[in-house]
């Protein structure tokens, strides 16, 4: 059974898509037991940033214009009675096998596309309760096929965005990205808040964990950590979660590591000298998910 992770934060602009993405493209490229890590990432942001990243804008508005995105999914599960295959809407970023390198190269990445048209159309009308069915619905049809499936939200979260609380109710474990910044510090009781309110809509039988914060774009030797370093603290103890050891810096190598125009083939190549922080950020988190992964050693 696939381990479902949200990636959320009530604020803009600290990493959501950039640690789904990260998180989600270090595990298509080791093995579990044995076997090559089966990775989904689902794109429940209208915005489809993730999407885009990983399969490029060009073959995004390709499956939009043929109907093959999320919300065109639960649009049929919404008017027919079992709704279609959800297998028929997934498409793979394959792993580059030209390439003679040993280095660990980057696997294949499974997404489920979004797109805001049709996203828009499940606000305001979505039942809690219709919320529900459609989250049991895609859990039901895809955890099987997954060993990890990470569920890219937006920061406008409510009742009202009826779409991109389908996969709030689906993930059954939370990250926080945050960047230790006074506005964001600032924007954290909020992103708590509505995370109760999630639980409390999901009701005792759909329980989740909120694994922690993750810190992006941060430096621990800046004035700007320490000043809020305390604060950081007292929150993650109000929500009964840690704070990372590992910490994605601020660095361009890393912007630029979601740039779908710029071609990587290794996991080395993508992340450069920061594939480390990379690499032990993931181990950090796939070992709370209870899973015992160990990376092909990288060879120059």
């Amino acid at each position: 059974m696939a381990r479902m992770i949200g990636i959320y934060n009530n604020k803009g602009g600290v990493g959501k898509t950039t640690l789904a993405l990260f998180l989600a493209d270090f595990l298509s490229s080791v093995t579990i037991k044995g076997k090559k890590s089966r990775v989904l990432v689902i794109d429940f942001d209208p915005q489809a940033s993730c999407c885009n990243a990983i399969l490029g804008p060009e073959k995004v508005a390709g499956l939009r214009e043929t109907g093959k995105t999320l919300p065109h999914a639960l649009k049929e599960r919404a008017e027919g009675k079992n709704g279609p295959d959800l297998l028929g809407y997934i498409f793979t970023r394959k792993e580059n096998l030209r390439s003679k390198t040993k280095k660990t190269r980057l696997g294949n990445l499974d997404v489920i596309v979004s797109e805001a048209e049709l996203a828009l159309a499940f606000e305001e009308s979505a039942s809690m309760e219709h919320v529900a069915d459609m989250a049991s619905w895609i859990k039901t049809s895809l955890s099987e096929h997954y060993d990890f499936i990470f569920i890219d939200l937006p920061g406008s979260l409510s009742k009202r965005n009826g779409f991109s609380l389908i996969g709030a109710f689906l993930a059954d474990y939370f990250l926080v990205p945050i960047e230790p910044n006074r506005m964001n510090i600032n924007a954290i009781p909020l992103t708590l808040k509505m995370l109760n309110d999630i639980r409390g809509w999901r009701g005792n039988k759909r329980p989740f964990r909120l694994l922690g914060f993750v810190l992006n774009k941060a430096d621990r030797r800046t004035r700007q950590y320490k000043l809020h370093k305390d604060a950081l603290v007292h929150y993650a103890d109000v929500a009964s979660c840690k704070i990372y050891d590992n910490i994605l810096p601020p660095t361009p190598k890393l912007s630029n590591a979601t740039d779908d125009s710029i071609q990587f083939i290794t996991l080395s190549d993508r992340y450069d000298t920061y594939y480390a922080h990379v690499k032990k950020l993931v181990l950090e988190v796939i070992d709370d998910l209870g899973f015992s992964v160990k990376p092909r050693q990288e060879k120059s």
